[in-house]
């Protein structure tokens, strides 16, 4: 039956208006649509050999070609090592094949090691070693990120805050590594990521609450760059790497007072032995060290370098940032410390120096010495010595003078072990986001966007998907 002409017009507005709403809403909404980031992140680099294994099976293929490889049964072990000529799986050797991919069955996660994780994973071979690349979902990546970096019992605003801090870092740092094959790794070089084993409901749901959300300057992603405890004060981006960046600006930071860092205040004691065996594994040479003294600090208080004073008027100068890598930043703690110098050694001669004789003189035995050589000793006398030697004989002959052995004046010379202890507060690098400032901010009523625009200053907050 044919409509009536008035009907099909009405029939065919509706429907124009209603396309060209759906158009104007996805114009206006076109981040709510993005396509959720897939990230390529190194979980395990420069190994020789991985095993692995899925609950649900594991499909394996050549990258190159497609062509699957094997086809492996529910938690059975897979083993693969590198080899020059390409790859091993199961002892197999599969010449020139460089590149597979590993996907579990449906629903599986994958286990890597000690270690389990969602998505797909590749291994490409490079020089004889294998790295192990985990292909997954921000979001999921982000499930085994928060609780490695943040404590889930901490407030929900903190953990809401950190997700979008450790999304937005990892969306600023795509590229990074990717002339390796990925795009972030699972350390603490990027952030550190444990996968499936390092999750927990109070963190994912911080993700999940905050999904595709991040913090941008001028439209772009920002480098959302964190650390534990700012000591009392962030700092400024160029005090720590160089280039002034302008949301990363040093701020006063009394939060963390709040809630008592564990290590807000620390110490750490290094003997000179320590400190040199250190120097020495990363390709610095001295033989002793007399002193190390601050160059210069930052208005926030951190140390930007330090100078080591060795023998020889030898002299390393050192960014105080490169020093607690070479030394343990795990031992000293941030860049915000002071140094004491305790104990080592007297000042030490050459063996020709006159103190040498001056040394051996004053070492002799009384009874060796003449009268004359005695009396010209500048020090006090006891009644004993004066009375022996109004009583020694006349003709007794001057002993050969012998100088002491460069052991015997090392052994006088010695005073203790030499020690610097460093004094210091804060944790961390101290640029951007204080993990523990961010805690006492939300004890005090503070939303995870006050935060976020409090240590990234200037900064919006924008949801892509």
């Amino acid at each position: 039956m044919k409509l009536p002409a008035y009907g099909i017009n009405k029939k065919g507005q509706c429907m124009t208006i209603l396309i060209i709403f759906i158009i104007l809403f996805l114009m206006t909404n076109l981040s709510v649509w993005a396509k959720i980031p897939i990230l390529r992140v190194g979980i395990f680099l420069d190994y020789k050999e991985i095993t692995l294994k899925c609950e649900k099976g594991l499909h394996v293929y050549d990258i190159s070609s497609m062509k699957t490889l094997l086809i492996q049964e529910n938690n059975h072990v897979l083993k693969i090592a590198a080899n020059s000529q390409g790859i091993e799986i199961n002892k197999k050797l599969y010449h020139s094949i460089k590149e597979i991919k590993i996907i579990p069955g449906d629903g599986g996660f994958i286990q890597v090691q000690d270690g389990k994780y969602r998505g797909e994973i590749e291994i490409i071979v490079e020089q004889s070693l294998l790295n192990v690349i985990n292909i997954i979902e921000m979001e999921k990546y982000l499930y085994g990120v928060l609780k490695k970096e943040i404590s889930p019992e901490w407030p929900e605003e903190v953990l809401k805050a950190q997700a979008i801090a450790a999304r937005t870092f990892a969306l600023s740092n795509m590229n990074k590594f990717i002339d390796k094959g990925y795009n972030i790794c699972a350390s603490t070089n990027s952030q550190a990521y444990g996968g499936v084993f390092h999750e927990d409901p109070a963190t994912n749901k911080a993700v999940n609450d905050t999904q595709g959300i991040i913090a941008i300057y001028q439209g772009e992603a920002i480098n959302a760059v964190y650390h534990s405890d700012s000591g009392g004060y962030t700092e400024n981006s160029e005090d720590v790497w160089g280039s002034p960046v302008p949301y990363l600006r040093s701020v006063p930071s009394n939060y963390e007072e709040i809630v008592s860092p564990p290590n807000h205040q620390w110490n750490c004691s290094l003997t000179e032995q320590e400190i040199l065996k250190k120097l020495f594994q990363h390709g610095f040479q001295l033989n002793s060290i007399d002193d190390i003294v601050i160059v210069d600090k930052t208005e926030s208080g951190r140390v930007k370098s330090i100078d080591i004073f060795g023998d020889n008027q030898q002299k390393i100068t050192l960014k105080t940032n490169d020093f607690r890598l070479l030394m343990d930043p795990t031992l000293i703690r941030s860049p915000m410390f002071t140094i004491d110098k305790t104990g080592g050694k007297k000042e030490k001669s050459s063996p020709d120096n006159n103190k040498i004789g001056l040394l051996a003189e004053q070492t002799k035995p009384l009874q060796q010495k003449s009268v004359s050589e005695v009396l010209k000793e500048e020090r006090d006398f006891s009644i004993s010595e004066l009375i022996s030697l109004l009583n020694r004989p006349k003709a007794v002959e001057k002993p050969e003078e012998v100088p002491l052995s460069e052991n015997e004046i090392k052994e006088q010379e010695e005073t203790g072990v030499l020690l610097f202890t460093f004094n210091g507060q804060g944790a961390g690098h101290g640029v951007g986001l204080s993990q523990w400032g961010a805690y006492g901010m939300a004890t005090q009523g503070y939303s995870y966007e006050d935060i976020l625009k409090y240590y990234y200053q200037g900064i919006q907050l924008k949801k892509l998907y």
